[in-house]
């Protein structure tokens, strides 16, 4: 990879609209001072996050079965497998206490872990709870314990083995282009799996808890906020705010991001504010890679809020010594809090409790494996319903399914002509068959929030005329995959067919001269990259990346038009090539698209079990409505697709 110019541009942009969301939003906390004014926040947070995850699945049988039960000092473990949806099975350990009265419920939920429910400290947080008297459940997560999705497979770039975040991303980027949300599915199975602990004849259903660490601590949050049934929590190791995993470059899961989340004006910590003044209590470490900051903002804004209604002592915040873990003391911390809340005597001592984890194997609901049990993986039901919308979305003419596209990938309005800056050009050696010319010039087209930079290479004896954004009529503009300078080979060999320096080249913003080098140890299209930050950054600022790509070629284009440009002829590579397509439909200079290596269609994508693609050359939602594929030259009219059968 060859030097970047501008490789914090894109990263900067998007904190300084982060910056500027979370000003507003301190602005309005603080102007709140009355209880009305609180309970009207605390509604308008719960309304619009409801929103963000959309509706929910119906209820259907969950064909709950107890594959194991061993009895053990003080309680009960039954290992259960229920299905969520039908043909989709979820595992789960339900741990019932001693006794024959009414129990209070927890429902806890593991973070990330090879393990799932198997984990040490995930048995650990169940026999704590159970040993004092709760009836608890804790799920594997897709990805996680018995429901691995992939097991041994590889995808290209995009997959580097068993890892439950690689897993969840790969499902997420998929399901976004069906107009799904995984982070919904997640919460489905958990709501699922609250059914079936508050079927138990023991569960008493006015006292119901939810608790989990790291993922479990987002899921924690999301079941707080969504399911009216709970009504204390305590999320470990998650609560900042997204301003600081973006200043710090900290990406997180495909059901982190939450679409829409940042342009509905909420944060992380209105998950919980959702349910204010009901008793929560956030864990926190000061060493965890979640920034203990944004717990102590989010505690100091709650605990106002919550005084305003009247509950002050509702609201606690814990903060360990260590690092991301659901550490003893934090463990001891919500024991203690739950206890309090609900009127058991406390036993927050572990020693005093006596917790023996056991082989992970003894918590198998499935044998290993909850796809070999005959459950439905996740991909499967992506496929059907991509193949669902192709068979019925309606026929576009050009200018509608234009209207529609401009929609989808929510395109921002053009400033007439974009301001550009010449960017003193850069001198090569013979390295490449482009660079032999000897020069590299840039012209920094400023394109609302972002740059995108048009690349030439010339040869030596006409320096001047880099200083002059002069295109000819005739304009043979190229769109990379990744970077202009590093698919010069490529552009001379196979593309042109004429002299390199009558290429133009396009690098839209987050590829070539302004891709972001913050993790610098994941590739571009790495599942958990940098770049994948981006993208899930945008989605969740009501945005599209590829949306954002396709604006910044337009954009080019408009100058370039200005500049004397009248036939155009757009040429992308790799992801390029979508972006090419997109932009060739929406503007009316393109005369010619044509594309090289060109990945395969949205729909190809979803009819298998992993692509190699990453989330930022997907479109949320578009398969109801059209491919990206439609938009190439030769094509029937976007719309339905015989690929259906």
């Amino acid at each position: 990879m060859t030097a970047v110019l501008y490789p914090s541009v894109l990263q900067e942009s998007l904190i300084r609209r982060l910056r500027e969301l979370s000003r507003q939003r301190d602005q309005r906390l603080d102007g709140i001072n009355t209880r009305a004014g609180a309970q009207a926040y605390v509604a308008g947070v719960r309304r619009r996050i409801r929103r963000c995850f959309g509706p929910l699945p119906k209820r259907t049988p969950l064909n709950v079965r107890v594959t194991r039960e061993d009895e053990r000092e003080g309680y009960t473990r039954r290992n259960i497998i229920f299905e969520s949806r039908p043909g989709y099975m979820v595992t789960a350990c339900m741990y019932v206490p001693a006794g024959q009265g009414k129990a209070p419920v927890v429902l806890a939920i593991c973070g990330h872990s090879h393990q799932g429910k198997g984990r040490d400290i995930y048995q650990s947080l169940c026999i704590g709870l159970v040993k004092q008297g709760y009836l608890v459940l804790m799920t594997d997560p897709v990805s996680q314990g018995e429901r691995w999705q992939h097991p041994g497979e590889v995808s290209g770039k995009t997959w580097t083995g068993k890892s439950s975040v690689c897993e969840h991303n790969a499902i997420g980027k998929t399901q976004s282009l069906v107009g799904e949300f995984f982070g919904t599915w997640r919460v489905w199975d958990n709501m699922r799996g609250l059914d079936v602990l508050l079927d138990h004849p023991r569960a008493d259903k006015s006292r119901v808890g939810v608790t989990g660490c790291s993922g479990g601590g987002t899921l924690s949050s999301y079941m707080f906020a969504l399911d009216d049934r709970i009504n204390m929590a305590a999320p470990c190791c998650y609560i900042t705010t997204f301003l600081n995993n973006l200043e710090n470059s900290l990406p997180c899961d495909a059901e982190q991001m939450i679409p829409g989340m940042l342009a509905s004006g909420l944060e992380m910590g209105d998950l919980l504010l959702a349910r204010a003044p009901l008793p929560v209590c956030v864990l926190a470490e000061e060493y965890d890679f979640f920034d203990v900051r944004g717990a102590r903002e989010f505690y100091r804004q709650a605990r106002r809020l919550y005084s305003l209604l009247g509950k002050p002592g509702n609201i606690k915040l814990a903060v360990g010594g260590g690092g991301h873990n659901y550490s003893r003391p934090m463990r001891e911390a919500m024991y203690s809090f739950f206890n309090r809340q609900i009127g058991i005597a406390s036993k927050a001592d572990e020693d005093r409790i006596g917790i023996v984890p056991e082989p992970e194997q003894n918590t198998y609901a499935a044998g290993g494996d909850v796809n070999a049990a005959g459950s439905r993986p996740a991909w499967e039901f992506t496929a059907a319903k991509a193949r669902e919308l192709a068979a019925t979305r309606p026929r576009l003419s050009k200018q509608s399914a234009a209207d529609r596209l401009r929609k989808v990938l929510r395109l921002p309005a053009r400033k007439a002509i974009c301001h550009y800056r010449n960017s003193q050009p850069l001198v090569h050696s013979n390295e490449k068959p482009g660079a032999a010319l000897g020069l590299e010039t840039h012209y920094v087209v400023e394109t609302g929030d972002a740059l995108a930079v048009i690349c030439r290479f010339l040869p030596l004896s006409v320096l001047d005329s880099c200083f002059n954004l002069a295109p000819p009529r005739d304009v043979e503009l190229f769109i990379p995959g990744r970077s202009a300078l590093d698919e010069v080979d490529v552009l001379a060999g196979t593309v042109m067919g004429k002299r390199l320096d009558e290429a133009w080249l396009v690098e839209p913003r987050g590829l070539g001269n302004t891709m972001p080098k913050s993790l610098s140890n994941h590739a571009f299209d790495a599942s958990y990259g940098m770049d994948y930050m981006i993208a899930t950054t945008y989605e969740m600022l009501d945005g599209q990346l590829m949306g954002m790509r396709v604006h910044d070629v337009l954009c080019v284009l408009d100058l370039l038009a200005a500049r004397g440009a009248r036939r155009i002829t757009l040429t992308g590579r790799g992801l390029g090539a979508i972006i090419a397509a997109f932009a060739g439909a929406l503007h009316g200079n393109v005369a010619k698209v044509n594309v090289i290596d060109p990945p395969p269609s949205y729909f190809d994508m979803t009819q298998k079990p992993l692509t190699a693609e990453g989330a930022q050359y997907m479109v949320r939602g578009i398969l109801k409505y059209f491919d990206w594929t439609d938009f190439l030259p030769g094509r029937r009219r976007p719309g339905r697709s015989g690929k259906a059968k």
